[in-house]
């Protein structure tokens, strides 16, 4: 979530200005970027509290914990990879972003990379330069490639004006509408919570709809030259996802561990439901891919990744769309990526943009794989799979 702050409020615990109290204020002093330092997280979750979740309550313990899990003690954690925090005048953190470690391998090369997530910003306009400086101070890090998968508006403004655009096969969302009027109910629930008393009546003239055959988006595709598909657990996927990526020259060099660890954080997403983890077999048994997504009757299902046989990538979205629907969602949603944006986009899928990617090296080698989506650099290679993303905090 690659977001800046945009009001200027004063946040809770800042200091008053001289004459409030009848206490001098502390002599100001040079505003500053640095690394993220534990004591810092109680500071950090608050401003993550206000910005992204409820400002009238204080960042309950679990997110602080967690915060403190994946910024201080990622898997891949190496000390001068760290988060950066920005120190206004008065000697507090006016800001921050969030820096996740990513090993990937280059046509079997080790490359350092890391992702920028969470990027915060309070009292912008007492501190106009904060978020620019905490973005320049991660382009400045020892990483080989920078990368963002989040950047809004105003943060890709930044990029900008850095001279970076845009990755747009990357930087596209994608939504497939399974039930057209539970959708529409579950959109406007979204932003007018009372509409969701609808859902049984949307879901009523669905019904109706498939009945009557008038139901264009419900998926009904066969099975064609696969066996069967069936939820798997870690050991499986931990198998053979190494083998799904082996198709892309620039990809994550996971390991057992690593990977364990990442899915541990993936399984969790409150907000989204509960996950399910398919894989995808061909004739004789043969995985040809595998999907993982949140799922929510009469809600949209989210899509964290999609991996699959160049081959069979076709077959294992046609099996993502019919077990969503037989779960009663009313649509997917997800990141897109070259590999499946065409098969998207002929199984009546829908393309926008709500974040863009962005990448950032001083070796163009490791940006002409991304240009050329040869790349797996989202979802689990990502920022996606935290619980930043989707978690529920209480």
């Amino acid at each position: 979530m690659l977001e800046i702050e945009t009001r200027n409020s004063a946040r809770p615990g800042a200091p008053r200005q001289a004459g409030q109290t009848g206490k001098e204020m502390p002599a100001p002093q040079e505003s500053a970027v640095r690394a993220l330092e534990p004591a810092d997280i109680p500071a950090v979750a608050n401003q993550f509290q206000r910005i992204f979740r409820d400002p009238r309550k204080q960042a309950p313990d679990s997110l602080r914990a967690y915060l403190a899990d994946l910024f201080l003690h990622h898997h891949w954690r190496e000390p001068d990879l760290a988060s950066r925090v920005y120190i206004d005048a008065q000697g507090q953190v006016g800001g921050f972003i969030g820096v996740l470690p990513l090993r990937l391998l280059f046509n079997a090369r080790p490359v350092r990379a890391a992702v920028a997530g969470s990027l915060m910003v309070d009292n912008r306009a007492e501190n106009p330069l904060a978020g620019a400086r905490l973005l320049r101070s991660f382009l400045a890090g020892p990483q080989d490639l920078s990368i963002t998968e989040s950047a809004n508006r105003l943060s890709m403004g930044m990029w900008e004006r850095l001279g970076h655009e845009p990755e747009v096969a990357y930087s596209m969302d994608w939504l497939r509408v399974l039930r057209p009027a539970g959708f529409a109910v579950a959109a406007l629930g979204h932003w007018l919570r009372p509409a969701r008393v609808l859902a049984p009546v949307a879901s009523l003239a669905d019904n109706i709809g498939n009945r009557m055959g008038r139901n264009a988006l419900r998926p009904d595709f066969r099975t064609r030259g696969h066996a069967d598909d069936r939820e798997v657990g870690d050991e499986e996927l931990i198998e053979h996802i190494p083998h799904f990526a082996e198709q892309y020259s620039l990809r994550p060099d996971w390991d057992e561990a690593a990977l364990r660890w990442f899915l541990e954080h993936a399984d969790r997403k409150e907000r989204y439901g509960e996950i399910s983890r398919r894989m995808v077999y061909g004739r004789g048994g043969a995985p040809l891919g595998f999907y993982i997504y949140h799922k929510r009757a009469r809600d949209v299902g989210r899509v964290l990744q999609i991996m699959a046989r160049p081959d069979a990538a076709g077959r294992v979205v046609e099996s993502l769309l019919n077990h969503a629907y037989a779960n009663g969602c009313v649509a997917l949603r997800g990141r897109s990526h070259p590999q499946i944006t065409g098969i998207l986009m002929r199984r009546k899928s829908l393309f926008y943009c709500l974040s863009s990617t962005v990448v950032h090296s001083k070796n163009r080698d490791l940006l002409a794989p991304i240009r050329s989506g040869d790349a797996l650099i989202t979802g689990l290679a990502g920022e996606a799979w935290t619980r930043i993303i989707g978690g529920e905090f209480t």
